[in-house]
């Protein structure tokens, strides 16, 4: 494991300058940035966003103009702000962190196949002609599972007799909803979480409310018949929209699994990054910004140490006795913060003679030293060091008589 480890340093770490790792840097908080844009526009919490990036514009001209009392106020509630981000975002930060279990869920979910899209697709369209209340979701790449309440586990395979046996009127599952997962029936009969935005369902009854209400906590899709007026509905994202039959219907499930469950699972990132590139700049922007308030603190520096030198497969036979010179001074580069953390005394330039030609054989030998031998901790850099080129003497021990 630690030569693996010592190989991957070398051919990946030595080379890695601060330019690299600054960009690095930047493109995985812009993605955090992106992430977190994205769910808070789709929970409609941006507005609450905005209010404290508000915030911040004027502590930032606080402390442009030095206004004391503004600085002392701001600074104090800044010191509770993670405790009221915690609070105020605690379902987004649970869409947050749900939404890096993608591969591992992708990996196991399998969309039903357009055939049984289409067949769920007309069956509703039959229910809703019949003005028979219906409530159908089908997950996402996010958990639903704590918002569920009641039901009953039924994990049968997904036919028109089943479906319309669920949604008759005399059935005791008809009021709940059916949660449909790879090609069954997992659950029907099941509560959902209503919506806490009431206006977008007030000319709607509990199902609609329902519906929007799971659409708000997940990216789940789901489809909503009224059972007054027999029309069908999309709950997504906190929004509603009407459908008018079968085929359209069909076509908006066959994109949701398109888009959440793509046959390459890295497509679904890039694929919703292309779709909204403006939100992107956005984010690399923001990200450009906390990058600079952050590294304008961080000082870059060199510097130097004296470090011993270490021989390693020595031949049978050979001593060495003498090196010209015994220390070397190696000059680094790297914030001031991350020199604190290296422990330069444990350091040493270790020289392997397997790779010195003719050392088996006494006499002077010159060797050059390696910078890519150095092993070197991630966030320092090599600058030089001096001198690059040492003498060892290597006799031949003498053998006891």
């Amino acid at each position: 494991m630690n030569n693996f480890l010592d190989t991957l340093s070398k051919k990946f770490l030595f080379d890695f300058d601060f330019v690299s790792r600054d960009i690095i840097d930047l493109l995985i908080i812009a993605f955090f940035v992106y992430v977190v844009i994205r769910l808070l526009k789709e929970t409609h919490s941006i507005s609450v966003v905005i209010g404290i990036l508000i915030l911040a514009i004027f502590y930032g001209v606080a402390l442009i103009f030095d206004l004391a009392f503004t600085i002392l106020v701001l600074r104090s509630f800044f010191s509770v702000f993670l405790i009221i981000v915690a609070i105020i975002f605690q379902r987004e930060l649970r869409r947050f962190f749900s939404f890096f279990g993608f591969l591992g869920v992708a990996g196991r979910l399998t969309p039903p196949s357009s055939a049984v899209l289409g067949m769920i697709s007309k069956t509703i369209e039959r229910l809703a002609k019949e003005k028979s209340g219906l409530l159908v979701v089908f997950p996402g790449i996010e958990s639903i599972e704590r918002h569920l309440e009641g039901g009953h586990r039924l994990n049968g395979e997904i036919s028109e007799p089943l479906l319309l046996s669920i949604f008759d009127k005399t059935s005791p599952g008809h009021d709940g909803a059916v949660i449909i997962k790879n090609d069954r029936i997992k659950k029907f009969g099941v509560h959902l979480p209503l919506a806490e935005r009431v206006q977008k369902a007030s000319r709607f009854g509990l199902r609609h409310r329902a519906g929007l209400g799971l659409s708000e906590r997940s990216d789940a899709f789901i489809v909503i018949v009224s059972e007054e007026r027999g029309t069908i509905n999309i709950a997504q994202r906190g929004s509603l929209r009407q459908v008018f039959n079968a085929e359209e219907l069909r076509e908006s499930l066959f994109d949701f699994y398109k888009e959440k469950f793509p046959k390459r699972k890295l497509g679904y990132f890039f694929n919703l990054i292309l779709k909204n590139l403006i939100l992107f700049f956005v984010s690399v922007f923001i990200a450009l910004i906390f990058f600079f308030l952050v590294n304008s603190k961080l000082e870059v520096a060199q510097r130097g140490f004296i470090v011993p030198f270490e021989f390693r497969n020595v031949p049978d036979g050979i001593l060495i006795s003498e090196i010209e010179p015994q220390e070397a001074l190696l000059t680094l580069k790297g914030r001031s913060s991350d020199f604190s953390a290296f422990q330069y005394d444990a350091f040493k330039v270790i020289i392997d003679l397997n790779q010195v030609k003719n050392a088996d054989t006494a006499g002077w030998r010159r060797i050059s030293i390696d910078p890519k031998s150095l092993k070197l901790p991630i966030n320092l850099s090599f600058v030089k060091i001096d001198p690059s080129v040492i003498r060892i003497q290597l006799v031949e021990s003498q053998s006891p008589k």
